[in-house]
């Protein structure tokens, strides 16, 4: 089967998918990695470069500096506007000791969840979850950091990089997990910007022949959210690009057909319902939500959230969390590339 671990903003997860023959054993696996791991110093150094080539890695990817850039430029001077893998500054400056007391304040039945999807039986599940997690220390976990909504700074970052093209993100803060208008958000994010019939792909690519990726993509957090656009371009006409997505963003308010909504509520809805074939992403679905909600939504209620959205929602929404006064742009490209990109906010 597949054993990994990953870490984003608000959560570490690790996981597996096996056979379900397997998924007792596999628990126990699991469950050893996070109640007794081995803290050895020299393996801590060993994995400390692991993630310092990966930071590496991230300086010859142009498109992902981008990204580290818009969430710094959105939220400045705290955790989530930071690379969930540090600098080399910071990876290289953490301690063993910080490690060792990281794991022993945050890793605590009440900060856990364990989730697992498939054919298997629901007592057996939580009889091998009391086994083999059942004597954990029961502590509290560190507090949880807010993010800062009002911050001051700059809405416009450019990085200066000698690439063949030039990579932009504008992004907005919208919505936290748990509100009810984050179901409009995902649906604006789909008409406007996901897929080959979006209105940005057929304006940038089609038509004006500025870009070969344009997408959007909404994401929420706990407290905090925000609806991102990305695409990639002739540095030439990065300035260019930028204005003709700023405007299809402000043309959702001159009206958005009801043919059009009901597509994207079919693409949308369609999209959750192909992920819940995945059993990886079933676990993924309840787990995530029952650790940073006080609710967990089946698949059928988000399918009827999104159903509820009206025209009226959509225009509401895009006027009052889609304004350009709202609007954050961060670009990576070629010297000269961001003349001009300040003017437009």
């Amino acid at each position: 089967g597949i054993h990994n671990a990953a870490t984003d903003r608000e959560l570490t997860v690790y996981y597996a998918k096996v056979p379900h023959t397997a998924a007792l054993e596999t628990i126990d696996i699991l469950a050893d990695m996070v109640r007794d791991p081995v803290m050895d110093a020299t393996e801590l150094e060993k994995e400390r470069h692991v993630i310092l080539e990966e930071l590496a890695s991230v300086e010859d990817s142009p498109g992902e500096l981008a990204g580290i850039l818009i969430d710094e430029t959105m939220w400045p001077q705290q955790p989530l506007g930071r690379n969930v893998g540090g600098t080399p500054e910071s990876v290289s400056a953490l301690p063993h000791a910080a490690v060792v007391a990281y794991f022993a304040r945050q890793y605590t039945p009440a900060n856990m969840v364990l989730s697992v999807a498939g054919a298997v039986e629901n007592d057996a599940v939580v009889g091998a979850a009391e086994r083999w997690l059942g004597e954990m220390p029961a502590r509290q976990a560190g507090p949880w950091f807010p993010v800062r909504a009002e911050t001051a700074g700059e809405r416009v970052a450019i990085r200066e990089k000698a690439t063949e093209q030039a990579h932009i993100f504008i992004a907005y803060p919208t919505v936290p997990l748990d509100h009810p208008d984050r179901f409009a958000v995902d649906l604006l994010s789909t008409l406007l910007g996901e897929g080959m019939s979006s209105r940005l792909f057929l304006e940038l690519r089609e038509e004006r022949a500025l870009v070969y990726d344009v997408h959007s993509y909404p994401s929420e957090y706990r407290d905090a959210g925000s609806f991102t656009i990305y695409a990639g371009c002739d540095p030439e006409t990065l300035a260019e690009t930028a204005e003709a997505i700023l405007e299809q963003v402000e043309g959702l308010l001159r009206g958005i057909p009801e043919g059009e909504i009901q597509k994207a509520r079919t693409m949308t809805r369609g999209r959750i319902q192909l992920r819940m074939e995945d059993s990886r992403a079933v676990a993924g679905w309840w787990g995530s939500q029952y650790l940073l909600l006080d609710e967990a939504l089946p698949v059928d209620d988000v399918a009827d959230r999104i159903d509820a959205v009206t025209a009226d929602d959509l225009l509401r929404i895009a006027a009052s969390l889609l304004s350009r006064d709202r609007a954050h742009i961060a670009a990576v490209g070629p010297a000269g590339s961001g003349t001009g990109l300040e003017a437009l906010l």
